[in-house]
């Protein structure tokens, strides 16, 4: 067990050195009966002084063997491998990716992360100060307790758990791709694989965030991807999603335990298993732009990375409240005649201005329209009143050569319709950025149902100051 002194030997974030390449591989084989073979391939070496894959180095040499499927970290680094399906001829390659189904990509994903060498790897205990680092990941939630619903999705055989348990949180969803990771957390935690009933507990899930039903997150306090965040297909997507089932003023943590740099190396070493990084502020911007989020706390030190995202309390958004006016002119008979969900369409040209300045999505707050009773309005057409409003392309509905609209849905029936009238309105809440639903107008038809009870919801809790301002 002679060390190596070649610096490239050297491990990155300490002073202590690896053994020689040969020896490494010998242990490799002696400790987790790897099958080894001749391959030119990168291997990913953990420090053994730090216990845990804090301190890593990458090692190229050509026609030395591999192990397959992977070196894998303890569950306080999540997620980490060194070779895995790209070690296999039937895996795609990094320029290949962008081309993968999100279908076969997580069937890989699953395949890789449900090795029993690997979940065994992931049981085992981690040191004290990733530990810490765990707990300072669950407490940068704020007031979590029992009441809380948390979902901890990619999490592996649970390294969160005990701390979200620390905090007295007794729900929790437990959500990964891989349902050997699940098993071995439902050994550890008691969890059940039964995800009926609203039983306090731990509860496991098997799939893909963007696939969890709404049942199972919906109005959840915070979700965590720790240690995952560079794993998923579609990291935005998946922000979507859980911002989607969060509860308004709910958090959406990105964490990883040994921090951006080292996740970096790692991605560029499995670009196939880990194609993306996690996200610098200036990049963790951008991606939000237009989702229903706003960073509150983010941190990027050597050994921790952590981005605690909000949904607004009420949906706010900066700039609410928004007002515009003008006519009701016609549109294209899609809201009503379809869906059975009838539109008021707001001329757009007139409010260019202010719509630069909104995201294409759905909005909620008040609405007034001009309708004197001599025009045979009721009495109460005329007073404001709850609205969902649109504003976009509708890519679902659309065939493409429309042109953007602004459409307002009011929660009271009016008793006549009010084409050619002056319509006013007060945008007080971001709900969801335009979506184009796959499945079609069921998919679309659920969505706009939810989107109304979630806008005649918070309409009632935010107050009506805004609704004022329409009455002059």
């Amino acid at each position: 067990w002679k060390r190596n002194t070649n610096e490239q030997n050297k491990c990155l974030s300490c002073d202590c050195w690896f053994l020689s390449l040969e020896t490494v591989y010998s242990a490799i084989t002696n400790m987790w009966g790897v099958l080894l073979k001749p391959k030119s391939c990168s291997l990913l070496l953990y420090c053994q002084r730090a216990a845990v894959p804090r301190c890593q180095v990458l090692l190229q040499r050509p026609m030395l063997p591999c192990a397959n499927p992977a070196l894998a970290q303890k569950p306080s680094a999540q997620r980490m491998l060194a070779s895995s399906a790209s070690s296999s001829s039937s895996a795609p390659s990094a320029d290949q990716k962008q081309g993968i189904s999100r279908e076969e990509y997580n069937q890989r994903q699953r395949s890789v992360f449900s090795s029993p060498n690997l979940t065994q790897i992931f049981a085992q205990e981690v040191e004290e100060d990733v530990q810490q680092r765990l707990r300072t990941i669950v407490n940068s939630v704020p007031e979590l307790g029992e009441s809380s619903r948390v979902v901890d999705v990619g999490s592996g055989t649970g390294c969160l758990v005990p701390h979200m348990q620390a905090r007295g949180v007794q729900d929790i969803l437990a959500v990964d791709l891989s349902a050997a990771m699940l098993e071995v957390l439902q050994k550890k935690y008691g969890a059940s694989q039964s995800t009926l009933g609203n039983d306090a507990g731990v509860r496991t899930w098997a799939g893909d965030i963007l696939d969890l039903p709404n049942y199972l997150g919906w109005g959840a306090d915070a979700f965590h991807f720790n240690g995952v965040f560079g794993n998923i297909h579609d990291p935005r997507a998946a922000l979507l999603h859980a911002s989607l089932q969060a509860k308004p003023g709910g958090h959406i943590v990105i964490s990883h335990p040994m921090g951006r740099a080292w996740h970096c190396q790692l991605a560029a070493s499995q670009p196939d298993i880990t194609p993306h990084t996690l996200p610098s502020r200036h990049e963790l911007d951008e991606m939000l732009k237009g989702l229903p989020l706003r960073v509150v706390d983010f941190t990027d030190a050597q050994d921790l990375y952590l981005a605690v995202l909000q949904v607004p309390p009420h949906y706010e958004f900066p700039g609410a409240p928004v007002l515009m006016s003008g006519p009701v002119v016609e549109g294209f008979g899609r809201g009503s005649k379809q869906m059975g969900v009838p539109t008021a369409n707001i001329d757009p040209k007139p409010l260019e201005t202010t719509l630069k300045a909104m995201h294409n999505g759905v909005y909620f707050g008040w609405v007034k329209v001009d309708a004197p009773p001599s025009l045979g309005f009721a009495p109460a057409d005329s007073g404001v009143h709850k609205m969902v409003m649109n504003i976009g392309n509708r890519p679902t509905v659309n065939k493409g050569d429309e042109e953007p609209s602004v459409e307002v849905h009011t929660l009271h029936k009016f008793a006549r319709d009010f084409y050619g009238q002056n319509i006013h309105v007060a945008v007080v809440g971001f709900i969801r950025p335009e979506m184009r639903f796959s499945k079609g107008f069921p998919e679309l038809l659920n969505r706009i149902k939810l989107d109304i009870s979630t806008a005649r919801t918070q309409l009632d809790l935010c107050g009506h100051e805004a609704a004022e301002l329409l009455k002059h």
